[in-house]
């Protein structure tokens, strides 16, 4: 069985930045989002969703 590589936050937002500067805000959007869910800070979740706004996530 093969493991795929370790996806960071870091990989998120620069995937996040690609997509946005390509002209896809939805997807640079989503790919923003997911990073929040990543291991960092609140402050930093705010500036990334200030940077990257409309994210379609919901808290349960």
């Amino acid at each position: 069985m093969t493991s795929r590589p370790h996806t960071s936050r870091g990989d998120y937002l620069a995937a996040a930045e690609e997509e946005r500067n390509a002209g896809h805000p939805a997807l640079a959007s989503l790919l923003a989002e997911e990073a929040t869910y990543r291991a960092n800070t609140p402050a930093e979740n705010a500036r990334v969703s200030s940077d990257f706004p409309g994210g379609l996530r919901q808290e349960d």
